[in-house]
């Protein structure tokens, strides 16, 4: 271990489990929505190096996310979908009532600098550069899409309570989905967990029936796979194609454990499967030298090689149920459930190039592909 944020710990029942991954910009600050606050951090000398804390007064669900021009967008529990300058943590407009947000639902920015939150009441909300709301809003829908988005060639694909993806284009004035639903295209399941967009314009997404879908961008079903084990985290995936995942399995009369798959890019099948003693429900992160990392509930912290051969296990005393995020060369970084941020060493040079290395995709982790 590096460092670790905060570096004494809270109390026990003050504690509050870190599930997200912070946000890290191109100067290499690094963005954490802890307690009730945003706080902007650097390393130095090997600690970390306070610049910045934003109150807010209450917690937010999903991460810190990055917009275009150096801001920060966080859609909090008051209400309030709050828009920062990344160097300064100043506001950059008056946090906008978008309303509460829902449990698994994470803003998305786009290029644009518009973000785009799923409503209380169903449907999608739009809210520009400015903070200003649009109304009506921007997409109306009587199911709810408490699910992380992602963006690709201006259409936004996010799950529903009912089980259909949707395909809204956010091009338009008025959002419009793309999927006829009456045909069953876009219907996975339900869907808490991040979606991905392969290089052939593919979304995966891992259902609750623990089975993980392929579907192409006109909304026909490509493939389905079933996983040996409940998904709780989201999927990844390499510059070859192949995706990973982390699993829960409870066999009957035996404890709790989990397992990473890596699924085949090419066959959709299970290439290998690596044991551990654990639940994984931590998002694996994928380094520029192929190591993926991921953590699991009884707090280790694993590196596994492209072929599913352990590197080094890493014990940090606290369940690891975050996504992983890399923040420099050589410094990993997880989420634990004693509300601290732990930072290792490692051999990766930075995120992996190609493919979808981590939650979010990018550093900034804002789901545009």
């Amino acid at each position: 271990m590096v460092w670790s944020f905060p570096e004494d710990l809270l109390p026990e029942e003050q504690a509050i489990p870190l599930r997200n991954a912070p946000a890290v910009d191109a100067s290499g600050r690094v963005f954490l929505q802890y307690q009730d606050r945003l706080v902007a951090l650097v390393e130095e000398d090997k600690k970390p190096k306070l610049l910045w804390e934003y109150v807010i007064g209450s917690r937010a669900p999903g991460p810190v996310v990055l917009g275009p021009q150096d801001t920060l967008r966080l859609h909090c529990c008051d209400g309030y979908l709050h828009g920062l300058d990344a160097s300064t943590g100043k506001q950059l407009w008056s946090p906008a009532s978008v309303g509460e947000p829902l449990g698994y639902a994470v803003p998305v920015v786009d290029r644009d600098g518009n973000t785009w939150v799923s409503s209380q009441d169903g449907g999608l909300n739009r809210v520009d550069h400015q903070g200003r709301i649009q109304k009506p809003p921007f997409f109306r829908s009587r199911q709810k899409f408490d699910s992380p988005a992602v963006v690709a060639d201006g259409v936004l694909y996010v799950g529903s309570e009912l089980g259909y993806l949707f395909a809204i284009d956010i091009r338009a004035d008025r959002g419009a989905n793309q999927w006829n639903h009456a045909a069953d295209q876009g219907y996975v399941g339900v869907v808490r967990s991040a979606p991905i967009v392969t290089p052939d314009k593919v979304i995966v997404a891992a259902g609750q029936d623990e089975c993980l879908y392929g579907v192409a961008s006109v909304g026909t079903l490509a493939w389905k796979t079933q996983m040996p084990g409940q998904i709780l985290g989201a999927p990844v995936a390499d510059r070859h194609g192949h995706i990973y995942l982390g699993l829960c399995q409870t066999p009957r009369g035996m404890d709790p454990r989990g397992v990473l798959v890596c699924i085949d890019g090419n066959s959709h099948k299970i290439r290998w499967e690596y044991r551990t003693t654990a639940p994984v429900e931590s998002t694996p992160v994928i380094g520029d030298d192929d190591l993926i990392y991921f953590g699991d509930n009884a707090g280790v912290i694993h590196a596994v090689n492209f072929s599913g051969k352990a590197q080094w296990t890493a014990d940090v005393g606290s369940p690891v149920r975050s996504a992983g995020t890399l923040l420099a060369p050589k410094r990993l970084a997880f989420g634990l459930d004693n509300d601290s941020l732990v930072v290792l060493d490692c051999s990766s040079g930075g995120l992996a190039a190609e493919g979808w290395p981590k939650v979010g995709r990018t550093l900034g982790q804002n789901g545009l592909a």
